[in-house]
């Protein structure tokens, strides 16, 4: 299930974790269908340090995302915003854009050795 993003600053979690952000009505059928989606796979989100989360309008206002958008944006270790779509984004492309990444690559190898 979707933590929801109250009163909380992105900048919190830099360095700790990656966060997935759910933007739009959590009663609508699209966000309803992309959060079944991640939460079926929490185990590959726990691996990669991902927090889900429903998007409110002050953390649209952080990363200065348009207010109409609904969608999902991935938010990387750095603060950075890796990827913005909207709903439907398949976790495979999720995951692959995230292991693809440098401090995820590093992660992995640490982790093997």
């Amino acid at each position: 299930m979707t933590t929801s993003c109250f009163s909380q600053n992105l900048k919190d979690y830099r360095w700790k974790n990656r966060l997935v952000i759910l933007v739009g009505d959590k009663n609508e059928p699209l966000f309803k269908k992309q959060e079944e989606k991640l939460i079926k796979l929490q185990k590959e989100l726990d691996t990669r340090q991902i927090i889900l989360f429903q998007g409110n309008s002050e953390i649209i206002n952080q990363l200065s995302a348009d207010k109409t958008f609904h969608g999902l944006i991935l938010i990387g270790k750095d603060g950075g915003v890796k990827l913005k779509e909207q709903f439907i984004v398949e976790p495979e492309l999720l995951f692959s854009l995230i292991d693809g990444m440098p401090m995820r690559r590093a992660e992995i190898k640490q982790n093997k050795g």
